[in-house]
C-alpha cells in the first residue's frame, strides 16, 4: 500500500493539537440595512470555526464576543459591541472515498455572532475588527511569534476584520460579498486538488480573488470568558517562513483562480498551513471593499489502496522513443495506452520504453487495478518529437555595459513558440536574445526556459559570473635602482588590450602587456586593461628610483664561545642580500639574516646588498671569549642550627639564591643558615665581554632539629625507684649521673631519694644533638597533698587548684563545694584541678570546701577533706 499524504479543508480549518489555540478561522462581513439622513444601518456578522475537539487545554467556541468600530483613517476607537453567539453549527465529512485506509476524521464547528449597528456616515468609512488567541505554534508557513507580555507558548494571534466604505467612494450603502460554502474538503497531497472559494455578491458587484497575508493579533482569553476587545488598527502581518508567503500559503503548486476563487493546484507536503483568500469587490472599474477569510490547513497521512502516479507530460523531445516512469501502489496489475493504438499490460513498477510510429503529440493513460473498485488511473501528454535542445551563451560579463544572452538552441521539428529568461536575481525576460545590464557583480544561476510550437519544454542552466570590473593583475610596486631598466608586465584571463601612462616618460612599448621603463626619478606608471567588451580596469604602480641604497648590520661586539648569533640587516628597501666571512668570502646566506656560530678568538662577518646594479656593503666584527667557569661548595651536611661557610669563585661578580638563607648573597664567601635541606645556587659573572650567566650548585643537607624528650616533671615518693624514659635520638647521656643505674642508658632507674633535676642529650646518628630537662620531687607517702589556697588571675601561677597525688595509683574523685554544699567541680582524672570558674564566670573570693578520694600502691583508700581560699 502506498501512503499519500492529504489535506483537509474544513472551510477555513481542520483539527489541531490540543493547545490552547482552539478557534482555526475567521472573517467578518455585513450587510446594509437602512439609512435615514447621515446615520447609516448594518448588520454586522462575525463567523468563526473551531476543532471538533474537547480537552482540559481546548477551549470551547465563545459563548460572546466584542466587536469594535474604528474611524477610518486616523483609526480611532468609535464603539465597541458585545455580541452574543446566534448560531451554532458541526459541519462533517461524510462522503469520504471508500478507497482510502483508515480516513481522518475531517470536522469543525461554526459560531456566528450578528448585530446591528448604526454608524454617521464619514467620507472614508469604518474598519470592524475582532482579534483571536491563538494560533498553533507548530505551523509550518509562518514564523510563530510569542504574543506579547503573555506566558507560555502561543503562536501569534489572529485578526479578523473588515472596512465599510464611506462618502469618498459613492457606496455607503454597500454590502460585503458572502462566501458560499461552509463545507468539508479531505484531498490527497501531493495530487491535484480543487476546492471552490467563491463568494455573491448582493449588489451585483465585480469579484475577483486573490491568496493574500494574514494578521497577527489578540490576546489570552481568561478562563470561560469573552475574547479582549481588539486594539486599534493598523494590524501587523503574519512573517511567513521562506520559501512561503501570503500569496504562496501552500507553496508554488497551488494557486486560485482570479475570476473563479476556485483553489487548485498540488497540495503540499504533511504540516499546518495558514491560509488567507480576499475577495476584492469592484463597482464602476472601482475597488470599494475586500472580504478575508483566514483559515488554518492541516496536513495528515493517509493511505489510499491504489495510486496511479506518473509524470503529467513527457516534453523533453529528444526522440521518438519514451522511457515512461511509474509510480504507482506497488505489487498491483498495470496497463498502458499509449495512445497510438498500442497497450501493454504488466505487473512491474520499471521504467517502459516505447517507440512511437510517428513524430506527433500523444495521450497516454496508466490504469493501476482497472478491474478493482478501487482502481486508480492518471493521465500524461507525450510529445514525441526528434531532437530538442536549448542552449546559449553570454557576452559582455561586466556591471559597465549590459551582458548579451544569445540562444543557440536546437529544434528539428516545429519553431520556437515561448522562452523566458530567469537572471538569477527576480529579474525576467521574454525577449528571445536580451541585452540585461547587471547592477553589481556576483555569480548568477541564469535559467532560460524554451517550449516549441510542438510543445516541446525544456529548460538550460548556467552559472554566470559577473564582474565589476575584468579582472586582471600587473607588477606590483618596486624598486628601481637609476642605472637600471624594468620589465614591466599585466595579464589578464580574458582577452583585451593593454594601455600604460605616462606613455612618454622613460618606457618603451606603452600598448603592450609588457613594456619596459627606466624612469630616472619616483614615477607612478598606470596600466588600463580594456577587454573585447569594452568594459576597463586599471592599477598604479609606483616605482621608487634609488641613485644608492643603503644597508646596515648589528655593530661589533663580543661574544660567548659556542653561542649562535642572530645575524640581521636594517635596509631602506626590499634588496638581495649575500653574508659572507671574512677574509675566506665563504657564503653563509642569501637571505636578510643569518646564523652563525663564530669561532675564538674573533670573527668578520660581510653582508652585501643589491637593487640591480646598484650596490652596497656593511661588516661586523665579533669576539668571541670564553663565559665564566663558576664553581660552588661545598656539598655536605650540618645539623639544624648550624651555620656553615658557602664559597663560590670563577668570576668577578657573584650571587647565592636563595638569598633569604645567605648572610651576604653577592659575596664570594659567606655564612649561611638554611633550616632546611637547600640547594643553593650561585650565579657567576665576569668582565671578559661574554655577557652569559654561568651557574653552579651547593648540595646542603640539614638533619631535622632534634626533638629529646626527657619526660614530665614528676613527683615520686620517698624512697621509691623511679625510671627515667628518654627518646628523640638514637643514642643518649643523663646528667648528673647521680643516683642513675645506666647514666648512658634511654631508660635508667634513679634511687636518688632528694629533689633533682637531669638533662638528656640525644643524639642522631650523624651526631646532631638536643637536649631536654625533667623534674624528680621525693615527698612522703603515700599521701594526697591539697594546697590551701589559689588565685585564678590567669598570671601563670597558682592559677588551678589541685590535689597533688604521692603513691595514689588510682583518683575515686576530687570535688569542690561552695559555703552551702553545692557542688561547684568535680573529676576523677590523675592531677586535673578547679581552675575557680562557675559556669564560665570568676567564682568570688573566698573559702570553699573540698573532698578528694584515691587508693594508694597498697590498695589502701585514702580520703582527706579541708578547705581553700580563693585569691585574687
Amino acid at each position: 500500500m502506498v501512503q499519500k499524504t492529504i489535506i483537509i479543508m474544513l472551510c477555513t480549518m481542520c483539527s489541531l493539537m490540543a493547545q490552547a489555540s482552539h478557534i482555526i478561522g475567521g472573517q467578518v462581513y455585513y450587510k446594509f440595512i437602512r439609512s435615514s439622513g447621515n446615520m447609516y444601518t448594518y448588520r454586522i456578522s462575525l463567523k468563526l470555526y473551531r476543532i471538533c475537539e474537547s480537552g482540559d487545554r481546548i477551549a470551547e467556541m465563545p459563548a460572546a464576543v466584542i466587536l469594535s468600530s474604528f474611524n477610518r483613517p486616523d483609526n480611532t476607537l468609535k464603539d465597541r459591541y458585545t455580541i452574543n453567539r446566534t448560531d451554532f453549527q458541526v459541519k462533517e465529512l461524510n462522503n469520504v472515498d471508500p478507497c482510502i485506509v483508515n480516513p481522518p476524521r475531517v470536522c469543525f464547528q461554526v459560531g456566528l455572532y450578528e448585530t446591528e449597528i448604526t454608524l454617521p456616515l464619514n467620507e472614508e468609512g469604518y474598519t470592524i475588527a475582532f482579534q483571536s488567541c491563538c494560533r498553533d505554534p507548530f505551523m509550518v508557513n509562518i514564523i510563530s511569534d510569542p504574543i506579547p507580555n503573555q506566558p507560555g507558548d502561543f503562536g501569534s494571534g489572529a485578526t479578523y476584520f473588515i472596512e465599510i466604505p464611506g462618502s469618498n467612494s459613492n457606496a455607503a450603502n454597500n454590502s460585503s460579498p458572502v462566501f458560499k460554502k461552509e463545507e468539508a474538503t479531505l484531498v490527497c497531497a501531493e495530487r491535484k486538488f480543487s476546492y471552490d472559494f467563491s463568494a455573491s455578491d448582493p449588489d451585483g458587484d465585480q469579484l475577483t480573488y486573490e491568496l493574500c497575508n494574514a494578521y497577527k493579533g489578540g490576546q489570552l482569553t481568561p478562563q470561560g470568558g469573552i475574547p479582549p476587545a481588539a486594539g486599534n488598527p493598523p494590524y501587523p502581518l503574519l512573517s511567513y517562513q521562506s520559501p512561503y508567503s501570503g500569496s504562496q500559503p501552500l507553496g508554488p503548486n497551488v494557486t486560485i483562480d482570479a475570476k473563479t476563487g476556485i483553489i487548485s493546484g498540488i497540495a503540499p507536503s504533511a504540516g499546518k498551513y495558514v491560509v488567507t483568500v480576499c475577495v476584492n469587490e469592484f463597482r464602476n472599474g472601482v475597488k470599494i471593499g475586500t472580504l478575508r477569510k483566514d483559515f488554518h490547513v492541516n496536513v495528515t497521512t493517509c493511505v489510499k489502496r491504489v495510486t496511479a502516479a506518473m509524470p503529467e507530460k513527457y516534453a523533453e523531445c529528444t526522440g521518438l522513443t519514451i522511457q515512461f516512469i511509474n509510480k504507482s501502489t506497488p505489487g498491483k496489475p498495470y496497463f498502458w495506452d499509449f495512445g497510438d493504438g498500442t497497450t501493454l499490460s504488466t505487473t512491474s513498477l520499471g521504467p517502459i520504453s516505447h517507440t512511437y510510429p510517428a513524430a506527433g503529440t500523444y495521450h497516454v493513460k496508466l490504469y493501476v487495478d482497472k478491474n478493482s473498485n478501487c482502481g486508480d488511473s492518471a493521465t500524461a501528454i507525450v510529445y514525441a518529437y526528434p531532437f530538442f535542445s536549448p542552449d546559449f551563451i553570454v557576452t559582455g560579463k561586466c556591471v559597465q555595459k549590459p551582458s548579451l544572452f544569445t540562444d543557440r538552441s536546437r529544434i528539428d521539428v516545429g519553431a520556437k513558440e515561448y522562452v523566458k529568461w530567469d537572471f538569477g536575481n527576480g529579474d525576467t525576460s521574454n525577449v528571445p536574445n536580451p541585452l540585461y545590464q547587471y547592477k553589481k557583480a556576483g555569480t548568477y544561476m541564469v535559467t532560460m526556459y524554451l517550449r516549441s510550437t510542438k510543445g516541446c519544454e525544456r529548460i538550460d542552466t548556467q552559472n554566470v559570473t559577473i564582474y565589476d570590473k575584468p579582472p586582471f593583475s600587473a607588477t606590483e610596486d618596486t624598486l628601481l635602482c637609476a642605472k637600471d631598466s624594468l620589465h614591466m608586465w599585466a595579464t589578464s584571463s580574458l582577452p583585451g588590450t593593454y594601455s600604460w601612462t605616462p606613455d612618454n616618460y622613460f618606457i618603451l612599448h606603452p600598448r603592450t602587456s609588457h613594456p619596459i621603463v627606466f624612469p630616472k626619478k619616483d614615477t607612478t606608471y598606470r596600466v588600463t586593461f580594456t577587454d573585447n567588451e569594452g568594459c576597463t580596469n586599471d592599477k598604479d604602480i609606483f616605482v621608487d628610483v634609488r641613485d644608492s641604497i643603503v644597508v646596515h648590520t648589528l655593530s661589533d661586539s663580543t661574544v660567548c664561545t659556542g653561542d649562535e648569533i642572530h645575524l640581521y640587516v636594517v635596509p631602506d628597501g626590499q634588496y638581495t642580500y649575500r653574508w659572507t666571512t671574512l677574509p675566506s668570502n665563504n657564503l653563509i646566506s642569501t637571505n636578510p639574516d643569518a646564523y652563525v656560530t663564530p669561532t675564538p678568538p674573533r670573527q668578520t662577518y660581510a653582508v652585501e646588498a643589491a637593487l640591480g646594479k646598484c650596490r652596497t656593503a656593511d661588516t661586523v666584527t665579533l669576539k668571541v671569549v670564553d663565559p665564566p667557569k663558576a664553581t660552588a661548595a661545598p656539598d655536605t651536611t650540618v645539623c639544624y642550627g648550624v651555620p656553615l661557610t658557602l664559597r663560590a669563585g670563577g668570576g668577578s661578580s657573584y650571587r647565592w639564591s636563595p638569598a633569604y638563607y645567605v648572610d651576604e648573597p653577592t659575596r664570594p664567601v659567606t655564612l649561611a643558615h638554611p633550616v632546611d635541606t637547600t640547594l643553593f645556587i650561585v650565579t657567576v659573572t665576569d668582565t671578559l665581554g661574554c655577557p652569559k650567566l654561568v651557574k653552579d650548585t651547593a648540595w646542603v643537607n640539614v638533619v631535622p632539629q632534634v626533638h629529646a624528650f626527657a619526660g614530665n616533671d614528676t613527683i615520686i615518693m620517698l624512697h621509691t625507684p623511679f625510671q627515667l624514659h628518654g627518646s628523640g635520638g638514637v643514642r643518649y647521656t643523663w646528667s648528673p649521673p647521680d643516683g642513675l643505674s645506666d647514666p648512658k642508658s634511654a631508660d635508667p632507674i634513679t634511687t636518688v631519694n632528694r629533689d633533682i633535676t637531669y638533662t638528656l642529650t640525644a643524639y642522631t646518628k650523624e651526631g646532631c644533638t638536643g637536649t631536654d630537662d625533667i623534674f624528680v620531687r621525693f615527698i612522703v607517702g603515700p599521701e594526697i597533698y591539697v594546697p590551701n589556697a589559689f588565685s585564678p588571675n590567669g598570671d601563670g601561677l597558682n592559677d588551678i587548684f589541685r590535689p597533688l597525688p604521692v603513691g595514689i595509683v588510682k583518683m575515686n574523685f576530687f570535688r569542690v563545694f561552695d559555703r552551702w554544699g553545692k557542688l561547684l567541680y568535680s573529676s576523677t582524672a590523675y592531677l586535673k584541678g578547679w581552675d575557680g570558674t562557675v559556669n564560665g564566670q570568676i567564682a568570688g573570693v573566698g573559702t570553699y570546701v573540698w573532698v578528694v578520694e584515691g587508693l594508694d600502691i597498697n590498695n589502701r583508700t585514702v580520703i582527706r577533706k579541708g578547705t581553700v581560699t580563693l585569691v585574687k
